[in-house]
């Protein structure tokens, strides 16, 4: 409406436009209080969300700490394992090799054994024994046990 409408109208038609606006204002302003009250509850609950975040951000970094912690330990026994693997396999070699000189060592200390043998007999030939004693062979001697 124009300023001339406005004076042609009668106070009681301006009274009722008054009205009429001041109730659409009210409701207006209680439309806006009510969204204010959402935009504010929305806040809250935009803090409260947040302060879980940084709670769980906190919670993440202690379970990652964790994780690391416990990755390095795997690692490290990981590692003792292929080391006790590695000693064990070297272990199992000498004990092979162990065995096979033990092995040599028994044909060597028998050779030994039949040469002391021999020279026994030989001594005792040679300072006059009997002949006709009973005294084993040399290579019957290293063999009385088998």
């Amino acid at each position: 409406m124009t300023g001339r409408e406005l004076h042609k109208l009668r106070r009681q038609d301006l009274l009722e436009l008054l009205l009429e606006q001041s109730k659409v204002i009210a409701g207006l302003q209680a439309e806006h209080e009510e969204r204010d009250m959402e935009a504010q509850q929305f806040e809250e609950s935009n803090q409260r969300l947040g302060a879980k975040v940084e709670e769980k951000d906190v919670l993440i970094q202690k379970l990652q700490g964790r994780l690391n912690t416990k990755t390095e330990r795997i690692k490290s026994l990981e590692d003792e394992m292929e080391t006790f693997r590695r000693n064990r396999q070297a272990e199992l070699e000498q004990t092979d090799s162990i065995a096979g000189a033990a092995l040599r060592l028994n044909g060597i200390f028998e050779v030994a054994q039949q040469a002391a043998d021999q020279y026994l007999y030989n001594v005792r030939q040679r300072y006059g024994q009997d002949a006709q004693t009973s005294y084993a062979q040399p290579e019957d001697i290293g063999r009385s046990g088998e």
